[in-house]
This record gives structure tokens, sequence and C-alpha cells, in this order.
């Protein structure tokens, strides 16, 4: 915005001649820019001066070129600091700020001085138009003005952009909303920093997102067991193991290979080729380790040094569970599979066949787990791609019950005595218990839902003795909670999703993620009383 002094308005410079008659219509809209300019600005006679004010700032007319009156009703006498702070808008301002850098005033004579003029405000509110006064009014041209305002064509097309657009009478001024640090904690318990993840964030503690593996209390982060893996669809950890006794904690990919980590160290001890195809799954019981593919099973006894390759013609096995000296092997074509005699094997240390299979299932066995209690009760739980779950009672190898648990396929299930728990990639995990009525059969408790897929369960007791659930969801995260109230105990954080977890001794547990990542976990001591 330039600021150009009229010479006529102050009675400075040349005579006008009789031929600058007629009154600049560019003058009149306030944007002629010619100095000299042959017409003329202002009147060459104009009346008495009026001290007037301009339109409050709710006004749809142009506050540089049209002026009003002031009221003829009782006003009130306002300093001209205050008037400036109740008329002033955040448009004003800026056009002030821009005006104080820009404008140009010709050099004034040094009998006109500033004078400070204290106008009048009317009592009116400033957010409704001032009402025209029909007994007192002046026109532009009849005034003598002493500055006049040209903008530049930047600032023009700036303000036809601002009359186009329809603005609320009073403009409220920008808020900025600064969270405290208890605040920006909560924000940052949403997620995890993927940057960081990657090691590429760097905006430190500004980050709105979590840098850390884990937030809650009670455990820690021990190490991440890392073996780089260049086929990215081959590393994804499908099970975990950590054998009674050993100091060696084993994992398994769907690539094929197994991989045997020292406990004391962190170091990878050794890798194992087991099969050109998939791996479905890994589990440790006790001395042995078995390990799930396509049409058979292989199992290590390490204390003994004795190997099986158990044979079968199921499909893939994408789960296992030991209990009862039995083998039980959940297969692609539904059938579960089970070897046994595993006791006598360092005397006869070849299997045949499987020695029995339960069927049921319609669709492919997902998961499998035992729950022996005494003689009398020994249930194995299994569940499958269309959203079953079987109840077999192993003293009779019969299915005694079928649960229709879920409306996608079951991924996981994990007992707590007589308890089963169960999780699907319809987003919920269910409760089951037996009935009231003393009788066998299991009847649904209670269901969480979550907005991500459920993908594996596990769990433990805590340092404290509180039982606590672990379940891993496909937004990355695993949740765990304290039974029987759920409430959430704190959160785990991986790249991709985990798909595999696994308790262990002395507080320690493990998790296996789609990024072919184990992490060692440990619950924290409890404090001495």
């Amino acid at each position: 915005m330039v600021m150009i002094r009229n010479p006529q308005a102050a009675g400075e410079g040349m005579p006008m001649k009789s031929s600058r008659s007629s009154v600049c219509r560019y003058w009149r809209q306030g944007r002629c820019n010619r100095n000299p300019c042959r017409f003329v600005h202002g009147d060459p006679q104009p009346a008495a001066t009026k001290v007037v004010e301009p339109l409050p700032p709710s006004s749809n007319c142009h506050r540089s070129n049209v002026y009003r009156a002031p009221q003829t009703q009782k006003t009130q006498a306002l300093a001209p600091g205050v008037l400036r702070r109740k008329l002033s808008s955040p448009e004003e301002d800026r056009v002030s700020k821009r005006t104080k850098s820009t404008e140009v005033v010709a050099a004034t004579s040094q009998k006109s001085q500033e004078r400070s003029v204290d106008l009048e405000l009317p009592s009116q509110s400033p957010s409704e138009p001032a009402a025209e006064s029909t007994t007192s009014s002046l026109k532009p041209e009849d005034e003598a003005a002493a500055v006049v305002v040209v903008p530049t064509a930047s600032e023009r097309t700036e303000e036809k952009e601002t009359a186009s657009s329809p603005k609320p009478e009073a403009e409220a001024a920008a808020v900025v909303v600064v969270p405290t640090a208890s605040e920006r904690s909560e924000e940052k318990e949403a997620a995890c920093c993927q940057d960081w993840m990657s090691g590429n964030c760097g905006r430190g503690e500004s980050c709105q997102f979590l840098h850390s593996w884990c937030r809650g209390d009670g455990f820690s982060m021990l190490a991440r067991l890392v073996e780089e893996e260049r086929d990215v669809e081959k590393k994804s950890i499908s099970g975990i193991g950590y054998p009674a006794g050993s100091d060696k904690l084993y994992s398994a990919t769907s690539g094929g290979v197994v991989r045997a980590w020292d406990c004391h160290t962190g170091l990878l001890a050794g890798t194992a080729n087991v099969s050109d195809y998939k791996i479905g799954c890994l589990i440790s019981d006790g001395d042995w380790v078995f390990v799930g593919y396509p049409n058979g099973v292989k199992a290590w006894n390490f204390k003994l040094g004795v190997y099986h390759d158990l044979t079968s013609s199921n499909g893939q096995v994408n789960a296992l569970e030991f209990g009862l000296d039995a083998l039980y092997a959940g297969a692609e074509d539904g059938a579960i599979l089970v070897w046994k005699g595993f006791a006598d094997q360092q005397a006869n240390p070849q299997f045949q066949q499987p020695a029995t299979s339960l069927r049921g299932h319609g669709s492919a066995v997902t998961c499998l787990r035992a729950s022996i209690n005494g003689d009398l009760y020994r249930r194995l739980y299994s569940g499958s791609m269309d959203g079953t779950i079987k109840v077999w009672d192993l003293n009779t190898e019969e299915c005694i019950q079928t649960l229709k648990a879920h409306d996608g396929a079951v991924t996981s299930v994990i007992c707590w005595n007589t308890a089963l728990v169960s999780c699907s990639l319809d987003k919920k995990v269910k409760f089951w218990g037996c009935a009231e009525d003393d009788s066998d059969d299991i009847s649904l408790l209670y269901t969480h839902e979550e907005e991500s897929a459920a993908v594996a369960l596990g769990g433990m007791n805590d340092s404290e003795g509180k039982p606590v659930l672990f379940c891993s969801w496909s937004n990355c995260s695993v949740g765990l909670y304290e039974l029987p109230t759920l409430e959430e105990r704190g959160r785990i954080y991986s790249q991709k999703e985990v798909r595999a977890i696994r308790s262990g001794p002395d507080g320690l547990f493990f998790t296996g993620d789609a990024n072919g990542v184990v992490s060692v976990w440990k619950w924290a001591k409890a404090d001495a009383a």
C-alpha cells in the first residue's frame, strides 16, 4: 500500500490552472497514482471542515473511500488509542503493518503539524452498521482529503478476493491451543512413531508420536533378536519355543528356517533349513521342539539327542499341541493328527504313521490348545477357518461340543484352568466358561471387541501373581489386559503385526512379528513389602 500526500488538500504546491476544473474520478475511487495529476484531487473551495469517522469494521462498504457523518445521538468520548483498539480487526492490523513499511508521505510545510483529534464513537454496538444521518452528511468529493491511499495491484486483487467471500461481522482472533505436558504424553500413547521405528525420525521430543517399543508399567524389553532376510515374505515369525533347561531360544520363519539364539548373548547360535516350503508353526514342550510344515512335523529332543521326521498327507500343518505324551497336529484338510508314545522314543526312535486322527472340522484347523485337570478333565480345543471351536474329550477322542464362536476365522485359543479364551479375524476376543448346571457344556461369558483383527493370544502371571492376557492385533500392537477386569496394563508396538506370543520362565515372555524380529520382554520384580 503506497501513501501519497495530496498537496492541494494541504494548501501546498503550485496554484491550480483553470484547465484543471474536473475532479479526478480515480481519486474519488481512492486509486489515483499520478503525481502530479492533471485533474483536481478535491474541491478547490472545500466546505467547512468537519470531523468525520469511518464506518465500523462490520460495514460492507470500503473503509478507504466511504465516509459518514457523526451521529446526532448522545455519544461517548474515547481516547484515540482506545478507539483504535476497539475498531481494529485482524485485517486492519495486517494492512496497518504493511502501510508502515511502504508509505511515502510528501514533505509538509513547517506550519502544518500533526494534531491528534479525539473522535466520538456512537454508543451503537460495533457489530451493527451505523445508521445514516439525514440532517448532516458529507460526500467524499466535498471533503478535502489530506492523505490518499493508493492500493497496489496485488492488494487490489486481494481486496477483490476478500470482498467476494462472505465474512462474519465480528472476525474472531485465531486461538492456538498449546497442550500441557500430560496431554502431550497422553497423545503420544496413541501410537508409536513409524519413522522412529525405522530410525528416520528427526523430530526428537517434538514428535507427537511415541518413541518407544512399549508403554505401560511393570514390564520392559530386554532384547530384539533380528537376522536379516532378503525375502520379505519368508521372514515372518511363525512360532517361538523355549525348551525347559535350555540356554537356546528357537524361532521359525515362514520361509522354512529355524534359528537358535543364545540366551546369554542374544546372538545367533545356529540356523537350520527345515523345509523348502512354509513353516506353519513351532512349539516347545519340556525337552521337545516341534515344527509343522506341509505334510509333516519335525521333532527334536536336544537333551536326548533324538530327532524324528513325522510324515502325513494332510497338507500344511498350521497348529501343534503336546499333552499326555501325545502330539496333536492341526492340518489343512481339517483333520487333527495324533502321534503317541514320545516317552519311549529313546529306545525306539522311529515313529510310524499317526496313531489316529480327529475329524470334524470342515475347514483348515488354525489353532489347538489342551486343558488337562486330573484324570477326568482332559480337553482339547481346536479352532478352524470356518469360525467354529470344537471341544474334544481326550479320554474318548470324541467331539463333545461345537461352538459357533466367531464370524471369521478363529486365529488363536488359550486356556486358564477350565476357562477358554478365543480370538478371531472378526475383531473379537471371547471368554467361555462351564455352565452353572454342573454339566460339561461351555457357554459364552463375555466379548471384547476392538477396531482391528485379533491375530494371536498368550497369557501368564505377572511378578505379583496377577493373570495377564496378551492379545496381538492387526494394527501392529499387542494389548496387555489384566484378568478378570480386562483393564489394559500396557501395549507393545512393532513395525508389523505380531504373529507369535510365547511365555517363559522367570517372568520372561517373547513376541515375534511379520518383520522377522523376536523381542524378549520381562516383568519387573515386585517391590518387597
